[in-house]
């Protein structure tokens, strides 16, 4: 939490606050930068009929510290000399992490205040977020925030455990691309077309990865308690960036504000 549009979003605003040669990294690599911005959210799409260890692992990483992915993350980016595209997006996967570590703890709130399901609470917000940027909520193609040239894919890799290898980072791009394709209808038959094959295969909780048609006006009041914070949280991600750069560069202790989990 939040989904892909609003860490899209999020790190076109964070990318504004950087500057000197933070900004040139990714602006000449902005694709990977932008990939990270998914942080490990890639790998819940892994092969995503079945239950599967890529997926779990993209759970795990989320639900514990991330302070040991971020020291590994500076060891890889010393012994890779600095590679610019492998920083990008580790810049940008920052920028996940504080979003997503700033927000969840309010979700968990709204969904015990309001009793609505966490990814309809992430559906209400993209949708809001899209119509304030003057885009269709329901027509906006996903699919094309995701990016699987394979500058990407061996930007990626390095920064994981030996089940994420190359295959397995091509291989959860195109599922995430090929599930935001197929969760993806501008019309109500369609959209109901696709809620009703979700809800046979017991899978009715996914719907909300589809943002859809009808708004619930419940979520009015976590929309804005998440607009509050996804807007308080991009100074202090910029921040975090220049302190992860200060650690890279000058060898000084990685910030404790990266001792948290994305939760």
């Amino acid at each position: 939490m939040p989904a892909i549009y609003a860490h899209d979003r999020f790190g076109k605003k964070v990318y504004k606050k950087l500057d000197g040669n933070l900004k040139r990294i990714v602006s000449e690599n902005y694709e990977q930068y932008r990939i990270g911005l998914q942080g490990p959210d890639i790998f819940f799409f892994y092969k995503p009929l079945k239950s599967n260890d890529v997926a779990k692992y993209g759970n795990h990483l989320h639900s514990i510290s991330a302070y040991d992915f971020f020291e590994n993350a500076v060891n890889v980016l010393r012994k890779n000399e600095y590679a610019e595209n492998e920083y990008a997006y580790i810049m940008g996967f920052i920028c996940h992490y504080i979003l997503d570590s700033e927000c969840h703890g309010y979700v968990d709130e709204m969904i015990k205040e309001l009793g609505v399901d966490h990814l309809e609470i992430e559906e209400e917000f993209e949708k809001m977020l899209l119509k304030k940027d003057g885009e269709d909520p329901i027509g906006y193609p996903l699919k094309n925030l995701i990016s699987q040239d394979e500058k990407t894919v061996v930007s990626i890799e390095p920064f994981y455990d030996d089940i994420i290898d190359k295959d397995v980072v091509r291989q959860s791009l195109k599922d995430m691309k090929m599930v935001k394709g197929a969760l993806y209808s501008k019309s109500r038959f369609g959209q109901w077309v696709r809620n009703t094959i979700l809800k046979l295969a017991g899978k009715e909780e996914y719907k909300w990865i589809m943002h859809q048609i009808k708004d619930n006006p419940i979520c009015e009041k976590s929309n804005t308690g998440l607009y509050k914070r996804f807007e308080n949280s991009v100074d202090i991600a910029a921040e975090m960036i220049k302190s992860f750069d200060d650690t890279l560069k000058n060898g000084e202790e990685l910030n404790k504000r990266f001792d948290r989990n994305f939760e």
